[in-house]
């Protein structure tokens, strides 16, 4: 009496499906990472940035000018130098 096996081979639809899914997003991320065309930020920038633009571009004239103009010899010292303050009790822990 001779034993026979069948062998099925049964395909699993859905894991093979779900692999091509994620090479397929692989793929699409690859893509859109390295290889697709850069969006032109240039031109969507708002005009407050556009503005920023021109304002970083100005030209500043040397200080020492200002400093040693008569307008501003003519002023004065209203306050004297900031110091650093009180700093708190020297043991927070004993009661007021």
């Amino acid at each position: 009496m001779a034993i026979e096996f069948e062998r099925k081979s049964k395909v699993r639809w859905s894991r093979v499906l779900m692999f091509i899914v994620i090479i397929g997003a692989v793929g699409l991320a690859t893509y859109f990472l390295f290889f697709a065309p850069s969006p032109k930020i240039e031109l969507i920038i708002p005009a407050p940035l556009e503005r920023a633009g021109e304002v970083s571009s100005i030209q500043f004239i040397d200080p020492g000018q200002i400093v040693r103009s008569q307008a501003f010899s003519v002023l004065r010292e209203y306050a004297g130098d900031p110091g650093p303050g009180v700093l708190g009790r020297p043991n927070p822990f004993l009661p007021l």
